[in-house]
């Protein structure tokens, strides 16, 4: 019965819109060439008044030099802008009837070879729906990795495991070019990381999504958008980084892409050794009701790691009308883990008791693959379009780990020896369907898509007895997952007036779910339909105050290895497990932001998490094992308030800070253990650019992280101060790169967790200090074409494997 009134609301939204929204603007779109016909990108046009030459709209032209603007009916002076052009002036007048004007602009033939000219776009812009953080060159991150990067970005956050956060959520989703990736949360780190920073020209945070995009991940999108290449012919782009902490690195990449009339072409590789380690100490005291027992442990993991990503994208126009894209992408991972464990237990009075030592190596292998097909078609001189995009992925993971344990006690040393073999195939099929539909006074966006998803897991467990490898029948298993995932969206959008401007969206998705383990003989079946509103309010006030509010229902659903319910152990006292009986959780956020002479930005929010699910340790009955899992534990608030607020302090230089306050509260439970763990948590980011020439700059950045919560868990401070300088020369093709990151060597996770009858935490450091020095040079055409930019179908599905 609520799916049934779920699924008439969504009708009744969809037919009510068109009259809520339906007003009077009318649409302007033309082109922008050269004298010779070629597209001119990124040039600024602009509707002004008449009378007060304020700027009514505005708008950028596209890789091909179009552009559309909508405003009421009326006179206005039009103005064409772009670096390197004469300015084109016109008068236009805007009626019932369509306007469409190609607009030629002369290049301005004058030779400047002593004046250097600095156009500088405002750091952070916000938008209705997102905001724009304008990269551009950033020295202390030059030869550095995208994940480095976003670190040190207003508004994105790290947690637990390299975790991005958004507004003091977890569970995001990468973009890259619009294309939503095929990772988890897990794998978004690993990914960045292989993704070089001096690639990124802007970056898209939004916190709200509209409808048009899946609901998944509550804490929102981050959209990377790589630097724009407009020019006809071929280039190539060449680049090697090396590291050095307390192991050596060395990454690299090359691409090459050609542009011509009809085609697109572009393929890239990137590949590296990352060369690192882990090294943890622990505590865990278990208060049993015959005695107390404390461990104390230490562990170290020597990290090898060989990564290839090899991507490839064709871009073909058919005519004038459609363009056909096919994109597909291979990654291999290779992983090499051998790790030491010494463990000592305790009396209360800290008295030795026994100890153990284990020694681990494991070898992981993840292989990737995916295609991903697409078409649009522009249906008329409004630009009304359609598109339909299909995608085949394939996912894969290989681990082998061997164990060898020897206890230690008063009485006598022993030895055991495990081993475990875990085997995954992950297989997503989808399409999907959209439709962007402007009319003369509202801009409509419509789409559907299906998504089917299935996995397979193998694990075998064995022990060593007697000189040969038997299977462990209780910790073996087999387990199968199959998810079928279907969604409808609308989404409209309208300019009320000069001043205000709003947009909503309803997005309903329908998901079945079944997991099988006939070891176990437990299967697991799941169905719902949901609604996902969003709505946006903008209202600028003035050239020098502008406010933005913002609404949506999210849904964060488990990861595929969080469902699975093996067991795998680290060391005899500690083992991970999924939980099939996990459920999504859903998110209710609020945003209001108030943006001040286009450059400070105050931004309260609040959200709200209903069946918020974590990983958390529980003790085993009996035993002094403690096992992670997974489960839905309660529900989340969090309230805080977000400032950006960027300081001048010389002619030159200029300090960018964004401040973050959050109160935390939780309402959990887990068997027997109740709690409402709450707190307040702050963070502070900066960075600062100095250039102390055009061809030479150099930038200090850092951020500071107070205590926060996390569920059970209670982390500690901790903080980064990064330095970077950067040369360029032979005509600003080749870089020369230094930095050292993490100059204090502070940047480490303290983690605790208090239970009635448990009491355990560890701090973890990684190899994270390290000097980098890198060296980058283009060939070819400066400045080509980017390619087609467009979502897989499949995007939300596999960004869960």
């Amino acid at each position: 019965m609520k799916s049934l009134k779920s699924i008439i609301f969504f009708l009744l939204f969809c037919g009510s819109a068109q009259g809520f929204f339906a007003q009077n603007k009318v649409p302007f779109t033309g082109t922008v060439q050269t004298p010779d016909r070629q597209p001119v990108f990124a040039a600024d046009v602009l509707l002004k008044s008449p009378q007060s030459e304020k700027i009514i709209t505005y708008t950028v032209t596209d890789s091909v030099g179009k552009f559309r603007l909508e405003a009421l009916p009326n006179i206005y002076l039009l103005e064409v802008h772009s670096l390197g052009f004469h300015s084109f002036k016109d008068t236009i007048h805007l009626s019932r009837v369509i306007l469409s004007k190609q607009i030629l602009l002369n290049p301005k033939e004058e030779v400047l070879s002593e004046v250097m000219i600095t156009v500088t776009k405002p750091l952070i812009e916000k938008k209705l729906d997102r905001m724009v953080i304008n990269v551009g060159d950033r020295p202390a991150f030059a030869g550095s990795n995208s994940f480095e990067l976003l670190k040190s970005t207003p508004g994105i956050y790290t947690s637990l495991g390299d975790h991005l956060q958004l507004m003091g959520k977890s569970g995001i989703r990468l973009m890259l070019n619009g294309r939503l990736q095929t990772l988890n949360e897990d794998e978004i780190a690993n990914f960045l990381k292989t993704l070089p920073a001096e690639e990124i020209h802007t970056i898209e945070i939004i916190t709200t999504p509209p409808a048009k995009y899946e609901a998944e991940g509550n804490a929102g999108i981050i959209n990377i958008i790589t630097k724009k290449q407009t020019e006809k012919g071929w280039n190539g782009n060449f680049a090697l980084t090396g590291y050095q902490g307390d192991y050596g690195r060395l990454v690299g990449r090359t691409g090459f892409q050609y542009q011509g009339e009809q085609l697109n072409a572009a393929v890239s590789y990137s590949g590296g050794k990352v060369n690192s380690f882990e090294k943890i100490k622990q505590y865990n005291n278990l208060r049993l009701p015959e005695e107390e027992q404390r461990y104390q442990s230490s562990n170290y993991e020597r990290r090898k790691q060989f990564y290839n990503v090899l991507r490839g994208q064709i871009d073909f126009q058919l005519n004038e009308n459609s363009i056909l894209s096919l994109a597909s992408r291979t990654s291999i991972n290779e992983n090499n883990r051998p790790s030491t464990n010494q463990t000592f237990q305790t009396t209360a009075e800290d008295l030795p008791v026994d100890s153990f030592q284990t020694f681990t190596q494991e070898d992981i292998n993840f292989s990737h693959y995916s295609t991903d097909l697409y078409y649009e078609y522009t249906l008329d001189s409004l630009n009304k379009k359609f598109s339909v995009s299909a995608s085949s992925a394939k996912f894969g993971t290989r681990d082998n780990q061997n164990f060898t344990n020897i206890f230690d006690s008063k009485e006598n040393t022993s030895e055991q020896r495990l081993r475990s073999d875990f085997d995954n195939e992950t297989k997503i099929r989808a399409i999907k369907l959209d439709f962007t539909l402007p009319y003369e006074a509202i801009l409509w966006e419509i789409g559907a898509k299906y998504g089917f998803t299935d996995a397979t897991n193998n694990f075998l467990f064995q022990n060593l007895e007697n000189g040969d490898w038997l299977k462990k029948t209780d910790l073996s298993n087999d387990f199968r997952y199959k998810e079928h995932n279907a969604a409808v969206y609308v989404s409209v959008k309208k300019e009320l007036s000069e001043s205000w401007e709003i947009k909503a969206g309803l997005r309903g998705e329908f998901s079945a779910t079944e997991g099988y383990s006939p070891t176990l003989e437990q299967q697991t079946k799941y169905d719902y339909f949901k609604l996902f509103p969003t709505f946006y309010l903008q209202y600028k006030a003035s050239k020098n105050y502008q406010l933005n509010l913002s609404y949506s229902r999210r849904i964060n659903r488990p990861d595929y290895s969080d469902l699975n319910p093996f067991i795998t152990y680290q060391s005899p006292l500690f083992s991970n497990q999924g939980n099939p009986l996990l459920r999504p959780e859903f998110t209710h956020s609020i945003e209001f932001s108030h943006v001040i002479r286009q450059k400070y930005i105050l931004t309260p929010f609040y959200n709200y998490t209903k069946d918020y699910y974590s990983e958390f340790p529980r003790n085993i009955s009996g035993s002094s094992e403690t096992r992670y899992t997974f489960g839905n534990l309660g529900s989340s608030q969090n309230f805080g308030i977000q400032a950006v607020i960027p300081l001048k302090l010389t002619d030159k230089i200029q300090l960018q800070q964004t401040i973050l306050g959050l109160y935390q509260y939780y309402n959990i439970s887990y068997a027997d253990t109740a709690e409402n763990p709450e707190g307040f948590f702050w963070r502070y980011q900066f960075s600062a650019k100095i250039p102390f020439s055009k061809k030479l700059q150099a930038e200090v950045s850092g951020n500071y992280r107070s205590k926060t919560l996390q569920g059970f868990y209670r982390v500690g401070n901790s903080a980064e101060l990064d330095i970077g300088l950067s040369y360029s020369f032979w005509k600003e093709k080749a870089s020369l790169n230094i930095g050292l990151s993490d100059v204090l060597y502070t940047n480490r996770s303290k983690v605790a967790v208090e239970y009635p009858s448990q009491s355990l935490g560890f701090t973890r450091h990684n190899d994270t200090r390290l000097l980098k020095i890198g060296f980058s040079y283009r060939f070819g055409k400066k400045e080509l074409k980017a390619n087609m930019e467009f979502g897989s179908a499949s995007e939300e599905e596999q960004s869960r494997n």
